[in-house]
């Protein structure tokens, strides 16, 4: 008997051909996608190296200004620690604060007062008396060496101090026009002779007396006054809260 032949069909699979159009839009999308990768790198990249200059350029900044105004804030140093402004205030407040204070709460009250009754120091009566003073202890640099002895260390300082003193010694004469008879004058003078005047006349020394019991006088007057000012103004001191 024949053998029958069995044929069979291989089927071979074919690829369907991609059109040229669409394989075109695929390669335009693939570069499109890598170039917005490569700008979004490259954008990255640039942010970093700005942000970088800034905080150089900020670094620099900083350290220009703080060698710069070094001093605003730091009053020295010991070996590597800095002792800063605000330390050396705080020190300087606790210890010598009061009497700072009080002593600008005199200053202002007796300027206030001088100029409630009119009484003004001109810049040339300040230089005048700078001057006087000079001669009277030998000297601008004795008089700038005494001055020290009392925290004045300054030109402005020491005007500032001359300042004060005439406008009290104006406001003394304005509100206490005292008069020293002469009765007064001898009875000074007798009750002195002996240790002050010993070698010196009444008419001598009359003037010198005078001045001397006008000034007494008017002293006593014008701290009882300004007693009475200070206890009347209202003076807060927030330091000692």
């Amino acid at each position: 008997m024949a053998k029958e032949t069995v044929k069979k069909t291989v089927r071979k699979s074919v690829k369907k051909a991609v059109p040229a159009k669409s394989r075109k839009t695929e390669i335009i999308k693939d570069i499109q996608a890598k170039n917005t990768e490569i700008k979004a790198v490259k954008k990255n990249n640039m942010s970093f190296v700005i942000k970088l200059i800034a905080v150089i350029l900020l670094g620099t900044a900083a350290f220009l200004l703080a060698q710069k105004y070094r001093s605003v804030f730091v009053a020295g140093m010991v070996n590597t620690r800095p002792v800063t402004k605000w330390e050396l205030n705080r020190r300087l407040v606790e210890r010598y604060g009061k009497v700072a204070f009080d002593e600008i709460v005199t200053e202002v009250l007796l300027m206030d007062a001088a100029k409630e009754n009119g009484v003004t120091v001109s810049k040339q009566e300040i230089e005048a008396e700078v001057v006087l003073n000079e001669t009277n202890y030998g000297g601008k640099d004795a008089l700038r060496e005494m001055a020290k002895t009392a925290g004045i260390t300054t030109d402005k300082q020491l005007n500032d101090f001359f300042e004060l003193k005439l406008t009290v010694s104006k406001l003394q004469e304005k509100l206490f026009p005292e008069e020293v008879t002469d009765e007064e004058i001898k009875t000074y003078y007798d009750e002195n002779k002996e240790l002050v005047y010993k070698d010196k006349s009444l008419d001598d020394v009359k003037e010198e007396i005078k001045s001397q019991l006008l000034q007494q006088k008017v002293s006593q007057k014008f701290s009882e006054w300004f007693g009475k000012l200070r206890e009347d103004a209202k003076i807060s001191n927030f330091m000692e809260s």
